[in-house]
């Protein structure tokens, strides 16, 4: 049999990421050969994100790019999956393109080297929608081709939501929460660990509802405490909290296990109370504000990073300034925001008083504005200080000088644990004599630099692994 190649062009988040990296681990055990997008391909798959209109604009763009590869002899076949193949289903035909040669869902993710195998024998009829419009399961997620430095992973410990955000289109395509097993996750987590990671970012669409739907599970608190006695593993973050089921006893795991990092992601998305119940987050401004003391009093040192939206439906500007004067006087270690993005079908675009993109960028950039003055200072506040840092990748001299680096050292990027990967800063670490130092091991260094968000490093001489 000939040797059969894809192209495959992975969209989205971290959730997204790992189906991406099991589709790829499974057709590369299959005999399929990734090339790069200028090379011919039997196929190119395209694993989308839905989730908002900027999203699936990306999604379209690079599905008719595909396409045009595709009548140009380029390109065997175009298959579309994830997000928005589960959202538009047979509406991709009709939205994109009748030329798509099969829309796979994600209860069929795992059917996909099947599914190619059929379309390249000519088995199967092309312009097939494979898969239920309503997904309930919880995939293992083993054997993946990581896309992430060898040095970390993600691992997946839950699928879908409960909390219908008024904003938020993740339920109607990922479906109701549901956790994975504490055994599966174990398992998972062994696997990665043998496959060289040191570091264990756990998702979901809320990770810190782990187990409440299994009963006798102990909670996220019962997880933490079995992946904390994993051999191999150096640092485990929590990502994708809520601050509705982000309980005590979750924050006292955190706080006593020692491979646990003091790293808290948790979206708040806004602090005042009238948008929050528009929002449908089930939390108000007195809750937050005792949930993040609380945090910071039980563990020593945490980092709390958090996501904000503005111009929300009906936003006053007092509404607004309420929000960034929370963000000024909470000091938050690391945030992201986001302008509101109307989506079909859900609650949020219902509602009147819809702000103009020009307002809602304006106040986006004004957040984020003082959120940077936060950061820079904290980074400032870091020099002189030591800390473990993992060294993720080389630093390349055609980016030194854009990074105003000097190139006379070896340059890694790294993170301490107080960073997340992709999401905040990096630590730009550089070294006299790296002969013996390789991405994935774990210095420890001393902070010489700030440069805006990110932190400049020299190592001390103290190697962890």
């Amino acid at each position: 049999m000939d040797t059969k190649t894809i192209n495959y062009v992975a969209l989205g988040c971290a959730k997204n990421q790992i189906d991406a990296e099991k589709m790829l681990g499974s057709l590369t055990s299959a005999g399929y050969v990734l090339v790069g997008p200028d090379d011919h391909a039997d196929a190119t798959i395209i694993n989308t994100c839905g989730f908002i209109e900027d999203a699936r604009t990306e999604a379209v763009a690079h599905i008719e790019w595909a396409l045009e590869q595709k009548s140009k002899g380029n390109v065997g076949f175009v298959i579309v999956t994830g997000c928005l193949a589960q959202l538009w289903g047979e509406e991709c035909f009709e939205k994109i393109s009748s030329d798509i040669d099969a829309i796979v869902r994600l209860d069929k993710r795992d059917k996909l080297v099947e599914i190619l195998g059929s379309l390249l024998k000519g088995d199967s009829k092309v312009g097939q929608v494979h898969g239920v419009e309503k997904w309930s399961g919880v995939s293992s997620d083993h054997e993946r081709m990581r896309l992430t430095d060898r040095s970390w992973a993600y691992l997946r410990i839950s699928e879908g939501c409960n909390r219908w955000c008024s904003y938020c289109t993740i339920p109607s395509i990922r479906g109701e929460f549901r956790s994975k097993s504490m055994s599966e996750i174990v398992s998972e987590a062994k696997e990665l660990i043998a496959d060289g990671a040191i570091e264990i970012n756990l998702i979901g669409q809320e990770t810190s509802l782990w187990g409440s739907d299994i009963e006798g599970s102990g909670g996220l608190a019962a997880l933490l405490r079995e992946l904390n006695k994993l051999e191999g593993l150096l640092w485990l973050r929590v990502m994708y909290t809520h601050p509705a089921s982000l309980s005590d006893e979750i924050i006292e795991a955190m706080a006593e296990c020692e491979r646990v990092v003091p790293y808290v992601d948790l979206p708040l998305q806004h602090i005042n109370d009238r948008i929050l119940k528009l929002m449908n987050r089930r939390v108000d401004r007195d809750y937050v504000e005792d949930l993040i003391q609380k945090l910071r009093e039980r563990i020593p040192g945490v980092v709390v990073r958090t996501t904000m939206i503005v111009g929300f439906p009906s936003e006053s500007e007092a509404e607004f300034r309420e929000m960034v004067d929370f963000v000024k006087e909470t000091e938050f270690d690391m945030l992201g925001a986001f302008a509101y993005s109307a989506e079909p079908g859900t609650a949020a675009a219902e509602i009147e008083g819809h702000i103009d993109d020009e307002l809602k960028e304006k106040r986006l950039e004004e957040l984020m504005l003082a959120q940077q003055d936060i950061a820079f200072e904290k980074a400032a506040s870091q020099i002189g200080s030591e800390y473990d840092c993992l060294l993720v990748n080389y630093i390349y001299e055609e980016d030194l000088e854009e990074l105003g680096l000097d190139k006379e050292l070896q340059w890694f990027e790294g993170r301490s644990a107080m960073q997340g990967p992709e999401v905040d800063s990096a630590t730009w670490v550089g070294i006299d004599d790296a002969d013996e130092i390789v991405p994935g091991m774990i210095i420890e260094v001393k902070v010489v630099d700030a440069v805006d968000y990110d932190l400049v490093a020299v190592p001390t001489g103290r190697s962890l692994c």
